[in-house]
């Protein structure tokens, strides 16, 4: 798999691909998944057992995941879930796409990113790394070259572009610092 400078970022941060992380390595009944989630990516993700479940619900209308159910002795029916071939091809794009250059974004969706990678396709994680960082370097010199251009009469949006710079700045040493971390292949990225 790879991925090309052109690819866009994903638009929107949503728990839904972890929850189809999960799915990808293996089914799950909603409370292990839920459970995987606290257990492993808590200080990512946040999600209560009720926004997990109606996250869950919408993945199914979307045909995304489907459920099994399961009967069991004297305590409700459980449900089994796992991917569809439509949620594989969802969650493998979304995989290999760049996260946008954002402080939120970065700590979310691209340590999500690499959580899975590192699961999935441990060389992938190397990949998505430098991509990542070039892509973010890109959206760094884009900024620069904007506040450049910008009138110094200009200066709340100047102080904003000043403060994203910094933002992609701070990113990028986190970045070279984590290095090593990130990029590990022995599907322990936790």
């Amino acid at each position: 798999m790879s991925i090309s400078k052109s690819s866009r970022p994903a638009s929107k941060i949503s728990p839904e691909y972890a929850l189809l992380g999960f799915l990808y390595l293996q089914s799950l009944h909603g409370y292990e998944l839920q459970r995987r989630l606290q257990t492993d990516l808590h200080e990512i993700w946040r999600l209560s057992q009720s926004q997990v479940y109606n996250i869950l619900k919408r993945l199914a209308r979307q045909k995304l995941i489907k459920a099994t159910v399961q009967p069991q002795d004297k305590l409700p029916d459980r449900e089994h879930l796992e991917l569809t071939e439509t949620g594989r091809t969802s969650f493998m794009n979304w995989l290999a796409k760049p996260t946008r250059s954002s402080a939120r974004a970065i700590r979310v969706e691209f340590l999500t990113r690499m959580y899975f990678a590192g699961q999935i396709e441990p060389s992938l994680s190397e990949k998505l790394f430098h991509e990542q960082e070039s892509f973010t370097k890109d959206d760094l010199a884009r900024l620069k070259k904007h506040l450049a251009e910008l009138p110094e009469d200009q200066r709340y949006n100047r102080l904003g572009l000043v403060l994203r710079i910094r933002q992609l700045n701070s990113i990028l040493e986190w970045l070279s610092d984590n290095q090593s971390i990130l990029i590990e292949t022995d599907g322990e990225n936790q």
